[in-house]
């Protein structure tokens, strides 16, 4: 599974047929309905948006200071990190990382248009082995990538990992609201659309509270019968008592 998710967003950033599900609304109306900065919004062309699927909008828990770095991880696209720069300037080091090298290649070239200068960088690696000493990071943005890790334990060992004591995972995925029917657990592109792997929202919490964080804020929005838009921020423990 995880080398179809992976292939399937190669297919998805070089544009080619059947990678898109019909029907969905672009990433500029997502953005709209999510509540990005307007201004941000209109400052960016319209082929930005064109691979943009953002569950959330998980800026508002990014409360960044100068210095501070901030993992991208899953960018896809990059909005989140292009908007976090225009917003903060050069104040920050962004990591953009992504398993499909072809979502960092179109983000490369489309943030050489933005001037993003030293400290926005890209890297292509897997979520649940990340190339990167413990306490590299005092953010880590998960907007519509939580879901895709079937082992889900171990991504939040990682993040903790990564992690500055005090940091947080900012993030956006579905979540189920009840049990959902058995087909969609070897559904493959249910997969990649961040359904299969949906925790209900207790699951969630209960997660990452596992794995030595503190929830900071779930917010909920219901999108169909089967799932709930989420929005959630956790907070690595100063200490973690085992």
């Amino acid at each position: 599974m995880k080398k179809y998710i992976r292939n399937y967003y190669e297919q998805l950033h070089q544009g080619k047929k059947g990678s898109k599900v019909s029907g969905v609304i672009n990433g500029k109306s997502l953005a709209v309905e999510f509540g990005y900065p307007d201004g941000l919004i209109d400052r960016l062309p319209d082929e930005i948006w064109e691979e943009f699927l953002p569950c959330g909008n998980v800026l508002p828990y990014l409360h960044t200071k100068p210095g501070d770095r901030v993992l991208n991880l899953g960018c896809g696209s990059g909005v989140d990190s292009i908007v976090l720069r225009l917003r903060t300037g050069g104040e920050l080091t962004i990591v953009n990382l992504d398993a499909a090298i072809s979502a960092l290649i179109k983000l490369r070239d489309l943030a050489k248009r933005f001037s993003p200068g030293p400290g926005f960088d890209y890297l292509c690696a897997d979520g649940d082995c990340l190339p990167f000493r413990p306490d590299s990071f005092e953010w880590v943005i998960l907007n519509g990538v939580f879901n895709l890790f079937p082992e889900k334990g171990q991504l939040i060992a990682e993040l903790y990992r990564v992690l500055k004591p005090g940091g947080v995972v900012a993030g956006a995925d579905l979540c189920r609201n009840r049990i959902l029917p058995g087909y969609f657990a070897s559904e493959p592109d249910a997969w990649a659309w961040c359904m299969s792997g949906a925790l209900s929202r207790d699951e969630l919490s209960k997660g990452f509270e596992t794995g030595g964080f503190t929830k900071l804020a779930m917010v909920l929005e219901n999108m169909d019968e089967y799932f709930d838009r989420t929005v959630f921020a956790f907070q690595k423990s100063f200490f973690r008592q085992d």
